[in-house]
Order: C-alpha cells, then structure tokens, then sequence
C-alpha cells in the first residue's frame, strides 16, 4: 500500500452516525476517495456478512483475501486520503489491521451504548417486519446469521446463557466493538492517530468536525456544507429508553467481564456525555 496515502476508518458500532460523517466528508472533504458501506463498489469489499464470520471462526484462510483485495482496491485509488465510515471494519478487519495498514488513521464514534442497542434492535425488527430478502447468510458451519451483526459466537456472549433478549446481543455487541477499538488502538500504539467524537453531544457540532479537520490535516472546502444526511429507521421516531430496556442493561451488567468493566470506567468513556446515567446501571447491576 501507498505509504503516503492515510487511509481513514471509523471505530465504530451501526447506529452510531457513520452516514452522517460519510456525507460530511463526501461534501467537504478534497483529495479525498470517500464511501461509507460500498455495497455497489466493484473491488471493494464491504466485510458484511462471512467476513464477519471468518473473523470470529480466525478462519484467515477465507478472510485474509477478502481483506487484501480491499487493501488493493484502497491504494488503486489515487487520492492521498482514503475514508470509509464502515462499522463492520471492527467486525471483520480487526485483527488483521496492524499488518495490512501501513498508514492508518481512526475516527473513535462512540454513542450511548443502551441507544445504540436499542436502534439497532429496532431497525432489525423493521427489517424483518418488511421481508427485506438476503438479510440473512450461512456461515460455514450451516448456521444463518443476521448479515450486519456479529456471530454471537464472540467471547464476550460465553458468559450469558443463550437466552438473553437481542437487545442484550446488541448491548454485547456494542462492548465487544468498543473492546475492539481499544485493543486496536493500544496493541499498535496508535493514540495519536485516532480522534474521538462523542456522537451524543459533538457529531453534528462543526467546531469537533474543524476539530477533526486539523487533526489529520484534511484538504478542505473553504465554507463547509453542515446540510448533511441523516440515517433515520423508516417509520420509527427518535430511540426511546424504557424501564425494561435499563433492566435488561442491569442484567447484562451484572455479569460483565472484568476487563469490560474496567474499560468503561476509563477514557474516553468515564467522560462522555452518556456516563453519568450509565454508571448507576453499572453499579445496580454488579
């Protein structure tokens, strides 16, 4: 790969504004190939589905091409900046990044984890609900998965009976990728190469975005266009936290690994917006 070009990735769950920043960066973002799940893009691999599966399984026979072709198809690109807002990078790409990237930089999205599950939830159940067809793949082991999550095969999911509700799956889901992020970012030494948004409060705040600007030193356009696109699930309102989902949270907590527990009473997590109605879930729980 180009050891010039910096190519950006998000860390980041679904739910958690990839859209919106893809589009930011489309619009205002120079020199730039930007895409955020290139679903059409020949070449160029969204890592949905097996991949995400491979990965979990380590079955890098399968995977590793898959990711070296979307290596290839990044630096055939000519630009000197490369960006993709993609959350199945830290379900399919993580183990493999500090080998395959040579010059690597990080956007750390980071929602209010009971938000997160709770819209994703709600947009599987609509997706579901309509029939949308190829929602669904075979792993290699014949079991059918939902194609934009992880397995529920990951070590996080081992310490719960399998009965917990699929807004706990995407409760785990959310601390295994936030666990991710943070291995990723301390086994290659890459503190300063990643920049962190706080999506609750600061996404949609242009001063973070110059913020961001700067800190990669992105070509830019000279009066950036704010306009930009939203991802809301279709016939559904703003995410609503009921007392049953805050209970389901507690349950969740109750039995969290140690190491997930501490990494969320660390930064960047012990200061975002989110914590202080968290914390209390956390305590209650343990």
């Amino acid at each position: 790969m180009n050891s010039t070009q910096l190519v950006l990735f998000t860390l980041a769950s679904g739910r958690s504004g990839t859209s919106y920043l893809a589009d930011f960066f489309a619009k205002n973002i120079t020199q730039c190939y930007s895409t955020h799940e290139p679903y059409f893009t020949f070449g160029n691999p969204t890592l949905f589905g097996k991949p995400i599966a491979w990965n979990t399984q380590h079955n890098d026979q399968a995977l590793l091409p898959v990711l070296e072709r979307k290596c290839r198809f990044i630096a055939s690109r000519k630009q000197p900046f490369y960006f993709e807002s993609n959350h199945a990078f830290l379900k399919a790409f993580n183990r493999h990044v500090g080998t395959l990237l040579n010059n690597p930089g990080f956007i750390h999205l980071v929602r209010h984890p009971l938000r997160v599950a709770k819209s994703e939830y709600v947009r599987e159940r609509m997706i579901r609900q309509l029939r949308v067809p190829f929602v669904d793949y075979t792993d290699d082991t014949g079991e059918r998965l939902f194609r934009w999550a992880l397995t529920g095969q990951e070590e996080v999911f081992r310490n719960y009976p399998p009965s917990f509700s699929r807004l706990q799956f995407y409760l785990l889901q959310w601390l295994e990728i936030e666990y991710r992020a943070m291995q990723l970012i301390r086994d290659n030494h890459w503190q300063d190469r990643v920049f962190f948004i706080d999506v609750d409060v600061d996404l949609k705040r242009e001063a973070v975005l110059k913020d961001m600007i700067r800190f990669f030193d992105l070509p830019h356009r000279s009066i950036l266009n704010m306009n930009l696109r939203r991802n809301p699930t279709p016939f559904i309102g703003p995410t609503i936290l009921t007392e049953q989902d805050k209970q389901e949270f507690q349950t969740i907590a109750r039995d969290l690994p140690e190491r997930y527990k501490k990494m969320l009473q660390n930064k960047p997590y012990r200061d975002c917006s989110w914590f202080a109605e968290v914390s209390p879930l956390m305590k209650d729980g343990n």
